[in-house]
């Protein structure tokens, strides 16, 4: 076969990007022109063409996602001497028996199109489009009798329905560029171990950051693209222009701030109100929110139990032992605690009524429920009655031990269809109930000085305060 010149000059990032393969999940990006694509379809090309008969898949979200950027990028990049484009099938093939699919995954229904099938290499492009689930299936399709390396190799910006499962996955788990050593675990949260030798399951993760600025020849070749990135309103600026994962487009309630809504645990005063605010779920978590009232109204979520695969009656058995003796003075409910079983003809609720756990029905008003949400969230100005200076508080509070609740409010995304209401989200079961609970209340109250908690030990022994502030187990 004559030489074959690849048309392609990896910048820095994209060469780092390319050299990494001791690993077994990377993510790559982060921020606009960072040269996300380009790095991806050229890395499946010398994947393919250096070992042979090898089997890759690059995934989009949607078809014409997939149309307008991979398929149409490959079909003019790609040399024809080193393989041809089967359209029918969307996937290449090259002279040394190795194929390239090119496909799209936007719902469950797609999962048993791979149930036999084998891959080296799974890329996914902008990984936050596509939920977690679909990911993890993908991980057992990695597989093959031949002795090369494989994994997973993903590029994204900020955002989206996946942010927060990606943020949690990659960006969070310590310091980027450097490979992490992740012990994996079950959906419970328990830590795997390898069935015949007991030795932990680890993946090796790595995340490498790459920004429009680390992609010369773009900034070359339209020196005004940065400066049509700098238009963009500030919370897409954040996103695409410096790759800030804490902010993004799209996101519904950016009032969230962890520096004023997230404080740290203190003993709840006897004589605050507290009640709880429940999501029903089997297979989808159920989930307990328990809150408490200061002398002004304002509302700390101090405990959270959020848990799948659990009955009505161990939903019951766990909520009665985590709220130990205090003093509740009332609970409030999904409907769906009020629906009853074809079996039995039992009712959830009747199960917790049974165990001394009495339940109001929920308003479930989505659009008005949200707006309550953002009224609790939303900061007020406080005027310091010492100095006379003005500073921001916020009416909602949460304990910083409730990790479930707080990794869940940021990450929800507003609607496509309705701008007013959140978009269905993996992680909306605990906004769900914190819902349910501020629409059980009145509007929120106005802070105050005087409704400072004093910072007090999270548990003594002569204390009754029940120290279980978090359980949090998907």
């Amino acid at each position: 076969m004559p030489k074959v010149v690849i048309p392609y000059e990896p910048q820095p990032r994209q060469q780092l990007y390319h050299q990494t393969i001791c690993i077994d999940e990377l993510l790559y990006g982060g921020a606009a022109g960072g040269g996300k694509s380009e790095a991806t379809i050229w890395d499946a090309l010398m994947y393919a063409m250096t070992y042979p008969e090898s089997r890759q898949i690059i995934f989009r979200r949607t078809f014409p996602d997939l149309q307008r950027s991979i398929i149409a990028r490959t079909l003019v990049a790609y040399p024809k001497a080193l393989g041809k484009y089967n359209q029918s099938k969307h996937e290449w093939i090259f002279v040394n028996g190795s194929v390239v699919e090119l496909a799209y995954f936007d719902s469950d229904s797609h999962k048993p199109n791979y149930d036999g099938a084998e891959y080296d290499v799974i890329r996914w492009e902008e990984l936050t489009h596509f939920e977690e689930g679909w990911y993890t299936f993908m991980l057992s399709r990695l597989r093959g009798s031949k002795p090369y390396p494989r994994y997973i190799k993903s590029t994204t910006n900020p955002g989206n329905v996946g942010h927060a499962w990606v943020k949690k996955r990659f960006i969070d788990i310590g310091e980027w560029e450097k490979v992490h050593h992740v012990h994996e675990t079950d959906e419970t949260g328990s830590p795997l171990f390898h069935p015949d030798t007991g030795a932990p399951i680890i993946s090796r993760r790595v995340f490498i950051p790459a920004r429009v600025q680390d992609n010369p020849a773009l900034l070359r070749a339209d020196p005004n693209y940065i400066v049509r990135l700098m238009q963009l309103s500030e919370q897409e600026r954040k996103q695409k222009l410096d790759g800030d994962w804490d902010t993004f487009a799209g996101q519904f309630f950016g009032e969230f701030s962890r520096a004023m809504h997230v404080v740290k645990p203190f003993r709840i005063p006897r004589e605050w109100r507290r009640f709880r605010m429940m999501d029903e779920g089997y297979n989808d978590p159920f989930v307990c929110l328990w809150g408490a009232l200061d002398r002004s109204g304002n509302l700390y979520i101090y405990r959270e139990f959020i848990r799948s695969k659990l009955l009505s009656s161990e939903q019951a058995a766990h909520t009665k032992r985590l709220t130990g003796a205090e003093q509740i003075d009332y609970t409030v409910g999904d409907t769906s605690f009020w629906n009853k079983s074809k079996t039995s003809g039992e009712a959830p609720f009747e199960v917790f009524v049974k165990a001394g756990i009495p339940m109001i029905q929920a308003t479930k008003e989505r659009v008005n429920g949200w707006k309550r949400v953002r009224e609790w969230l939303h900061p007020v100005d406080v005027v310091d009655p010492v100095t006379g200076e003005t500073h921001k508080e916020a009416r909602l509070r949460i304990f910083d031990t409730c990790t479930g609740l707080i990794e869940a409010l940021p990450s929800m995304v507003t609607d496509e269809h309705n701008p007013e209401d959140v978009a269905a989200h993996p992680l909306d079961h605990a906004p769900d109930a914190l819902r349910y609970g501020l629409m059980s209340r009145p509007a929120p109250a106005i802070v105050t000085e005087e409704s400072k908690p004093v910072p007090f030990p999270f548990k003594t022994e002569d204390d009754d305060y029940e120290s279980e502030g978090a359980i949090m187990t998907w």
